[in-house]
């Protein structure tokens, strides 16, 4: 999960018009997250096999999961969020892959594929993984200590405990825009399973939260710009955009951390919508994508954790071989996948997110 809104409408413009009535056989239409797939892997596609790609975007889950259990969207594949396809696949709106039209996927990282399945089996076949990631702590090392000199800064109590969060309101504080990772987050600070459908422990987690929201300067998906120019010191973030500033600016003052307590281990997911107009189309971009050249690129553009092991011997940068990308045993063990929930369970947690985030 990447966002760059300036880059993203300089790419998308042309997508922007109208969706096809009909399925042009030199074109195939991809919604994504903004900002989220090097340009140059869509142009080696359109090379390949002389067929463009016509790109659409979105910034928030939720957008893109109304848009595509709305029907008639005129996608023929999209990249979604983990958390939402249990509900795509329940409604019908996504449709089964023919794996042997994407030979690369015998590829996928098989470790990460249990452990999505393992809390998401809905997925199984409906669903292939672009990209991996995790939902930590992303800090201002100096400005924080300067406000907590012993700050737990392997901790979610960094954030969670009210105490902390209130000595560094002042330096600015952003969460995720994410109630289903940061509830699972809150969940796990307090010791109870980060997976719980429990009204009781949903209820302790959202008075947690509620606790910390006045010291909370913004929720927001677009972190990216707000961690990249150093106007936050803390924030619970996508690792896409945690581990931005060090990466992609070597701001060292910066750090990413998965917290000891646990952490949430999202994939942002490949799917063909049912009605999609051209889904062999779809079946061959996925399967250039899953290419070892491509899954490397698609890592160092994105500051995310490859789907393909062969992949990862091709970068070169050796900065990239970091334990927050690579996520070897010590740091999987940690981590955990959002449990799915129904459609009426999802909308009364973003009702509570709401009114959190508006002060009631």
């Amino acid at each position: 999960m990447r966002l760059k809104p300036l880059i993203a409408a300089a790419i998308t413009s042309a997508s922007l018009l109208s969706l096809p009535a009909a399925a042009d056989p030199g074109q195939v239409w991809l919604y994504n997250w903004s900002g989220y797939m090097d340009p140059d892997t869509l142009a080696g596609f359109q090379d390949a096999t002389g067929t463009a790609v016509v790109l659409d975007t979105y910034g928030d889950a939720d957008e893109a999961e109304a848009r595509l259990l709305a029907r008639g969207t005129g996608y023929d594949l999209a990249i979604v969020a983990s958390e939402t396809v249990g509900r795509l696949a329940e409604a019908g709106a996504i449709r089964e892959f023919s794996l042997p039209d994407i030979p690369n996927a015998a590829a996928l990282d098989t470790e990460l594929m249990q452990i999505l399945l393992a809390s998401l089996p809905q997925a199984e076949g409906y669903a292939l993984p672009y990209l991996w990631g995790t939902t930590g702590l992303a800090y201002d090392r100096a400005a924080v200590q300067e406000r907590l000199p012993d700050a737990p800064l392997d901790s979610w109590a960094l954030v969670f405990d009210p105490e902390n969060a209130s000595k560094l309101a002042d330096c600015g504080i952003s969460i995720v825009n994410s109630v289903e990772e940061v509830l699972a987050a809150a969940l796990a600070y307090l010791g109870l399973d980060p997976q719980s459908q429990s009204e009781q422990d949903i209820e302790a987690a959202f008075g947690l939260l509620s606790a910390i929201a006045p010291y909370v300067r913004s929720f927001d998906s677009y972190q990216y710009d707000a961690l990249m120019d150093g106007e936050v010191c803390l924030a619970i973030a996508w690792s896409t955009a945690g581990l931005a500033p060090k990466m992609e600016n070597e701001n060292s003052s910066y750090q990413y951390v998965i917290p000891r307590e646990g952490s949430n281990l999202w994939a942002d997911l490949f799917v063909v919508p049912s009605d999609a107009g051209d889904p062999e189309s779809a079946h061959r971009l996925v399967n250039h994508v899953l290419q070892p050249s491509e899954m490397a690129r698609a890592t160092v553009f994105n500051n995310a954790t490859n789907s393909l092991p062969a992949a990862r011997q091709e970068i070169r940068d050796p900065g990239y071989a970091i334990p927050a990308l690579t996520l070897p045993p010590e740091i999987r063990e940690k981590l955990f996948v959002v449990k799915p929930r129904n459609g009426e369970e999802k909308r009364m947690l973003d009702r509570r997110w709401r009114l959190l985030q508006i002060g009631l």
